[in-house]
């Protein structure tokens, strides 16, 4: 006997299906993938069937695959073999019966390199290798996967796969033996306690990609309406958790599919919720016909045929009669006006409303507001209030929402008054209420009361924030010109991406890491055993989705800047200046942000932060501008410990201001032999006035200290350079004025006043059109006048009077 066949022919098979398929369970009996891998890679779906595979042609006008397309595709797994290949098949089972296992097993894969999807090679195979449990269990679950539908042969896999632990792959097969008998109540439920099981020992069921909301809309598709009191139940709790999850168009389908099989098992109370939920999905004439059929409701209409004015023709219902059985729950009632209030029965509305209102507010106020609802979204304002006015009116609805509707329709129907009094209930109530803030400025703005308005834009900050209406403060604020509380309302609006710092600490931290500062100021607080966010910071809305550009945020942030150090509120100024350094939105205007700070702290003389700053900007932008504005920052601030840091400031690219600063440092720090160093230098490069002035300051300050010999001489030397500075400086006042105050520091009196009266004699040192006349005539008067008032009062009083008395 020839035990190789001729190539088999499948209709439909391709070479590319052919190799895929033959990899794939190559794959699967060497153990490289699970059969649940195996299963999805082979079909490209879920361990779970679709509930979408179920037939609804009844519950949709549009099928996105028709019934006999799915069929094919579920049955396309089970392939016939060829005559050769069941002959080589019956072969095969024959050696296995006569024992020669090794014979049959051989040609049992010469049939699957062949023919790789056919069941009866696994099934034999699993025969063959029945004590060995793992090869058997592997050729049983393909045998039966290609096989036509055998929901024992599944079970028997999945009792096999608990006894293994092997919870995926038990799962798959309930979900098989389903699908292979999908009325067997019993399969649903094994597979329904598998998953709460699952639960509770708190196994990641999402692995599984089965749920108990899938699982229980599968019964509620897969049983026949001869078990209506189970498909009631389940799709009842299906409905619950597509309801829990928002997923309404789910809820829909389930409960139609529970009633489309059995109807006659609805009771009022589940017809009630069934109404409810087609409402939810404007299904108004379905709910119609669900009255007339089961809730006993008789109504008439006819058909009428419109022409458009574009020439096409549709049809409209007009609904003229409708008849209500006696003893008709008000909740029904209520949801039968509510449909033909959609359908623009007016007629009917009218006489059923009359008839609704007849009813106690106090036990049917919440059917009031759903009627309500349904008038103001057709436009039936005037019906609507005939709703809210018994409801406002009674103390068990003095609620804000109830306010908020009654306040929108009467603005709606142009009763604006009325409705700003509305509007000022609803904040009552709800102070937090956005749109009812923004509604009510509108109304009061446009009636002309601009200061009413923008209070009723005000929040209350120890309360949850809404970032939107902030913003819209900031608008409003800015529109009329209230820039005081525009600064205040926009640094609030600000503060959902800045933070404020308690600590110098918080600012180090958040200056050198922006990106991660706020999580690092947080862990620091927390270190020191404080709450992260103060108690006085704004809670926003965290509902809300309104979000300020980065251009936005940016544009407003640099206008309030502006507008604090127009009105001097400069402490405002530094905040918000700080602030930015901590927002992410405008991370990309750092070094800007770094400016305004600096220009803050030098406003409110903070040397100390104004120095962090100072000293980038010099290091990056190198030149007199930086230099003038770190020697400012230097000579202000208390601490003289600056040396190294200048040092490396002109290590890489050194210039002669060098010595200028480092000289200034240690003349200020009391290091007077180290300053004139740097000053002699400083003055051997660059031979200015300056220079000269502060080598004879330096050797003076050294002549009156007692710690230095030889005093005489260093007065002369020091004598010497003011003479030429005052050569280099030719500006008579000015060198008069500072020779006098030398010869006055050493009590050399008669010299001094001779320098101070040729001073006086002088003209200022200039004039700017900037900044107004530079005169040292005041100055040298009052230096006179110590001079001359213990010995010469007179004299003094005669230039008090002369130079110093104000007209």
């Amino acid at each position: 006997m020839d035990d190789t066949p001729s190539e088999p022919s499948f209709s439909g098979m391709k070479i590319g299906e052919m190799d895929r398929e033959k990899d794939l369970t190559s794959k699967f009996l060497s153990g490289e993938m699970s059969f649940a891998d195996y299963s999805n890679e082979w079909y490209d779906q879920d361990d779970e069937e679709d509930i979408d595979d179920v037939d609804r042609e009844d519950l949709e006008s549009n099928i996105l695959m028709p019934t006999k397309q799915r069929g094919l595709k579920r049955r396309r797994r089970c392939l016939q073999l060829s005559p050769a290949l069941l002959g080589l098949m019956g072969e095969a089972n024959l050696r296995f019966v006569r024992g020669d296992k090794e014979t049959a097993e051989k040609m049992c894969h010469e049939v699957i390199k062949l023919a790789p999807i056919a069941p009866e090679p696994y099934q034999t195979l699993a025969q063959i290798h029945e004590n060995d449990v793992e090869k058997a269990l592997q050729f049983s679950l393909l045998a039966a996967y290609l096989s036509p539908y055998d929901a024992n042969e599944w079970l028997r896999l999945a009792a096999i796969s608990k006894q293994r632990n092997d919870v995926k792959q038990e799962m798959i097969c309930y979900t098989q033996a389903i699908t292979a008998d999908p009325h067997n109540i019993d399969t649903h439920m094994k597979r329904i306690e598998l998953l709460s099981k699952l639960e509770e020992i708190k196994y990641p069921v999402h692995n599984l990609k089965v749920t108990k909301v899938r699982c229980y809309h599968r019964i509620v598709n897969c049983l026949p309406p001869s078990q209506s009191e189970t498909i009631l139940k389940y799709a009842k709790l299906a409905a619950t958790i597509y309801h829990s999850n928002n997923e309404s168009e789910r809820v829909l389908e389930v409960m139609t599919t529970a009633y489309k099989k059995c109807a006659s098992a609805f009771t009022m109370e589940d017809i009630n919720i069934f109404l409810e939920i087609l409402i939810a999905q404007k299904k108004f004439q379905t709910c119609l016909e669900i009255f007339v059929a089961d809730v006993g409701v008789e109504i008439e209409a006819e058909i009428q045929t419109i022409k458009n004015p574009d020439g096409s023709i549709h049809e409209h219902t007009n609904y003229v009669k409708c008849s209500i059985p006696n003893g008709l729950p008000i909740d029904l009632k209520s949801k039968l006006l509510v449909c033909f209030i959609y359908l623009e029965a007016t007629n009917l509305v009218k006489t059923l409303l009359d008839d609704f209102l007849s009813n106690d507010v106090e036990k049917t106020g919440d059917l009031y507001m759903d009627i309500e609802e349904a008038l103001s979204a057709v436009g039936h304002h005037e019906m609507a209030m005939q709703l809210l006015d018994p409801l406002v009116q009674n103390n068990s609805f003095d609620l804000g929402a109830v306010w908020l509707k009654h306040a929108e329709c009467l603005y709606n129907l142009g009763r604006e008054d009325d409705a700003i009094e509305s509007y000022y209930k609803v904040l009552k109530h709800a102070p937090r209420h956005a749109e009812a803030h923004k509604r009510l400025f509108e109304i009061l703005e446009k009636k002309g009361r601009i200061d009413e308005a923008l209070k009723t834009l005000q929040q209350d900050y120890r309360d949850v924030v809404s970032a939107k209406l902030l913003h819209d403060q900031c608008v409003a604020l800015k529109k009329y010109n209230r820039m005081l509380k525009y600064l205040e309302v926009g640094e609030a609006l600000l503060s959902k991406t800045f933070v404020k710092f308690r600590r110098p600490e918080e600012f180090s931290l958040a200056y050198n890491k922006p990106k991660a500062g706020i999580d690092l100021i947080y862990e620091f607080r927390t270190m020191r055993g404080e709450k992260p966010y103060h108690e006085d910071d704004l809670h926003f809305d965290e509902e809300e989705n309104f979000k300020l550009s980065s251009q936005e945020e940016w544009s407003l942030f640099v206008e309030l800047l502006n507008i604090a150090c127009e009105h001097k509120q400069y402490f405002t100024m530094q905040r918000l200046a700080f602030g930015g350094i901590m927002s992410k939105n405008i991370l990309s205007h750092r070094l800007e942000i770094e400016f305004f700070c600096l220009q803050a702290c030098l406003i409110r003389n903070d040397y100390q932060n104004a120095f962090r700053f100072i000293r980038e900007f010099a290091q990056k932008y190198p030149g007199p501008r930086s230099w003038n504005l770190l020697n400012l920052v230097i000579n202000s601030v208390e601490e003289n410990t600056h040396s190294k840091f200048l040092s490396r400031l002109f290590q890489k690219d050194y210039h002669v201001v060098k010595s200028l600063f480092l000289g200034n440092n240690f003349l200020a720090s009391g290091r007077y032999l180290v300053a004139l160093k740097y000053f002699l230098e400083y003055h051997d490069q660059c031979r200015e006035p300056l220079s000269a002035l502060l080598i004879a300051i330096t050797i003076l300050v050294m002549a009156a200290q007692r710690t230095f010999d030889k005093h005489h001489n260093l007065i002369l030397q020091g004598m010497s350079y003011l003479m030429t500075y005052k050569k280099l400086r030719r500006c008579d006042q000015e060198t008069y004025y500072n020779m006098g105050r030398a010869f006055q520091m050493f009590s050399i009196n008669n010299l001094a006043i001779e320098y101070y009266e040729r001073a006086l004699a002088c003209t200022s040192v200039t004039v700017c059109d900037k900044h107004g006349c530079v005169d040292l005539t005041r100055e040298t008067a009052f230096n006179l006048y110590i001079l001359y008032k213990d010995h010469a009062p007179d004299i003094a009083r005669k230039y008090i009077l002369k130079y110093l008395v104000i007209e």
